[in-house]
């Protein structure tokens, strides 16, 4: 099996984009996303991913403040990112649209490697389905240690590390055999303060959206 969304890894699209960045996945696999059936739900059987990087800062006080300065997602190879929440949020309700998501019946899975930690910026923005008990779908092995989130999109964020048990470094190094990918080392320099204005050169970029390469590479060879 040659996966045609590798192809797709020497660029990546800013959101206002979206369009080219959907007709591109729809290309990638003929016009027609492979599913599998599991009871009534309808899972999309592509690789999918999602990252953000963060700044903190001290104020005068000693208070400790932190942003998110640019969000990145892959699907199906194709790689698109944003520099803030409301667009992350208005491109999954568009993404729920393009691909006919719906709870339960057709879900697409994106992983996140390190669940625990984008949770915790999305877990008051994003709506999430209900259990029985009126509980939001979320299970945990521990707290602020999820392995899962199922949100009422049709999207159901899954934390690549608990599944692969190793860092993404050691993940790109060591287990990609036919879909490798480098983990960057050393482009984003961390201690530099940066919000959603904050130009960003193209190695900086290179070094973000290249994590969500580097599992979508992982879970396309689990797929295989």
């Amino acid at each position: 099996m040659n996966w045609k969304g590798y192809e797709n890894y020497d660029h990546a699209y800013p959101v206002s984009q979206l369009d080219d960045f959907i007709a591109e996945i729809g290309k990638s696999y003929g016009g027609s996303l492979p599913v599998q059936l599991i009871g009534s739900n309808a899972y999309l059987n592509i690789p999918a991913a999602f990252d953000i990087e963060t700044t903190s800062v001290v104020d005068d006080e000693g208070k400790k403040h932190a942003c998110m300065y640019i969000w990145q997602c892959g699907i199906g190879g194709s790689v698109i990112y944003g520099r803030t929440w409301d667009e992350f949020i208005d491109f999954l309700h568009e993404i729920q649209k393009a691909f006919s998501l719906k709870q339960d019946r057709c879900t697409l899975i994106m992983y996140v490697h390190n669940l625990g930690y984008e949770f915790q910026w999305i877990r008051k923005r994003i709506p999430w389905a209900k259990d029985s008990s009126g509980k939001n779908r979320v299970f945990s092995v521990k707290e602020r240690k999820p392995v899962y989130a199922v949100s009422r999109l049709g999207i159901e964020f899954r934390c690549s590390y608990l599944l692969s048990n190793y860092s993404l470094a050691y993940v790109c190094s060591n287990l990609l055999k036919k879909y490798p990918i480098e983990k960057m080392v050393g482009d984003l320099d961390y201690s530099k303060p940066r919000n959603y204005l904050t130009p960003l050169s193209e190695k900086e970029l290179g070094y973000c959206v290249n994590d969500v390469r580097g599992v979508m590479s992982y879970i396309q060879e689990k797929i295989e």
